[in-house]
């Protein structure tokens, strides 16, 4: 049943899902720290609970521009490779079970999302992108900005 758990956000303004196996929790963002010379996907470091996290701005990976972060957003923290992330989202929707099956992705997506959705799944009637966090860590190819 817990393979059908996802968590319904908002990122670089699309609605998707994350498994929750992917999850490790939703925080607010402390005042994250700039690192020079870092990819541009990476928007800098912040403390959590005695952990430093490497922020995450999924904008870039897809291939927009980047986008601000100010102490207090919502983050998603994940765990890849054994490192800690936190992916900046335009909103958390919802921590749901969804029964519809994943699907192959239909149609052509942008090439940034296209490298890091997985599949698409229905829920209330839309069509959901599910993205491997671990996708989105990866650097990016190229962006548009």
């Amino acid at each position: 049943m817990m393979d059908k758990l996802y968590l319904v956000a908002r990122i670089a303004d699309t609605r998707v899902a994350l498994r929750s196996r992917a999850i490790n929790s939703v925080v607010v963002v402390g005042t994250p720290v700039a690192v020079p010379a870092a990819p541009p996907h990476v928007a800098g470091l912040f403390a959590l609970r005695s952990r430093v996290l490497t922020l995450i701005d999924p904008h870039v990976v897809v291939g927009l521009a980047p986008v601000p972060v100010a102490a207090g957003q919502r983050v998603i923290v994940v765990d890849v490779a054994g490192h800690g992330y936190a992916l900046l989202a335009d909103a958390i929707e919802d921590v749901c079970f969804i029964d519809a099956p994943e699907t192959r992705v239909a149609g052509k997506l942008l090439p940034g999302w296209a490298r890091i959705a997985e599949a698409m799944i229905e829920h209330q009637g839309a069509s959901l992108l599910v993205v491997d966090p671990a996708r989105l860590i990866a650097e990016p190819v190229a962006s548009a900005y």
